[in-house]
């Protein structure tokens, strides 16, 4: 099963919104990571891409979600809104659910399923163009339609694996850029004790959407579960780099998470735009701890 899971991870990869702190937040992507943790888990991401490039992408999305022992399930909430360029932007509001499936006492493995609605907005008024097309349209499309996304994860103690498909109801109609691509994505982790106060976590991600490939390879130490630095290295399908990544973060209090990363493109945007800021930020409140007495959470 552990094979299974990571032999896809070479050719996947996206262009679903992008963020380089995905790690603490997989449920956007995989809903099958839905109620991962001993917490319930609130997450927000504010995340200004390619600054100096006009129209660069602007994301903010908020997430939550919580482990019912009853249900023996996750539930959770995603709402994101993504601005691409002048003309196009997209809202985004599903409901996640992932089922938990206890192999051992040491292992699970989750299926889960985001449901929701995907709001498009193309201002096509506004698009500028160096030569005329008169098969480009001139009025605002505005579209409400329902989405859906599938995912499965495979959880150890200090490992984690997962594969995920997004937009299942793919749609696509005479209109250009009215398609709602499907997007496929995998990712493994693992987690190394490094004595009593530091844990390295090297991992690889990837995403695509059958046009492209993007594949990142990310590296995390932790310090006493409190604070954290790392780097990330980004490739297109031909290995050519796209960005490095820098970040890091801390616990300021038992409930309370900030993060901050910083992309540097070396790809070729980078010679038009400038870098890339996000932050991040958690709220993290502890359960019982009877809760979880009889479905440990692994790998947080």
């Amino acid at each position: 099963m552990i094979l299974i899971l990571i032999l896809p991870v070479i050719t996947f990869g996206q262009t679903d919104i992008q963020s380089s702190q995905h790690m603490f937040d997989r449920i956007t992507y995989n809903p099958a990571s839905t109620g991962a943790s001993r917490y319930i888990n609130i997450y927000g991401h504010l995340r200004d891409q390619w600054q100096g490039f006009n129209g660069g992408p602007q994301t903010m999305y908020l997430t939550g979600h919580a482990y019912s022992p009853n249900l023996k399930s996750g539930i959770g909430l995603i709402i994101v809104k993504d601005k691409l360029g002048d003309l196009e932007h997209n809202s985004l509001l599903k409901i996640s659910y992932a089922y938990h499936l206890y192999l051992t006492q040491n292992s699970y493995l989750s299926l889960g399923l985001n449901a929701g609605i995907l709001n498009k907005n193309i201002d096509w008024v506004k698009k500028q163009l160096e030569e005329p097309d008169s098969n480009l349209p001139n009025y605002v499309e505005d579209k409400i339609v329902a989405d859906f996304d599938f995912g499965m994860e495979y959880n150890m103690e200090n490992f984690t694996a997962g594969v995920s498909v997004t937009h299942l109801t793919r749609k696509r109609d005479k209109q250009p850029g009215s398609a709602m691509i499907r997007h496929f994505y995998g990712y493994v982790k693992y987690k190394l004790v490094l004595g009593v106060d530091f844990d390295l976590e090297p991992a690889l991600f990837a995403q695509n959407n059958k046009k492209s490939t993007h594949i990142e390879g990310n590296m995390l130490l932790h310090y006493r579960n409190k604070a954290w630095i790392g780097a990330s290295y980004r490739m297109d399908e031909k290995l050519d780099s796209e960005s490095v990544v820098v970040m890091a973060g801390i616990d300021l209090m038992d409930f309370l998470r900030i993060g901050y990363s910083f992309d540097y493109n070396i790809g070729q945007i980078g010679k038009y735009a400038n870098n890339t800021h996000e932050v991040m930020l958690g709220i993290r409140l502890h359960r019982p701890q009877k809760i979880y007495s009889k479905s440990p959470r692994f790998f947080e």
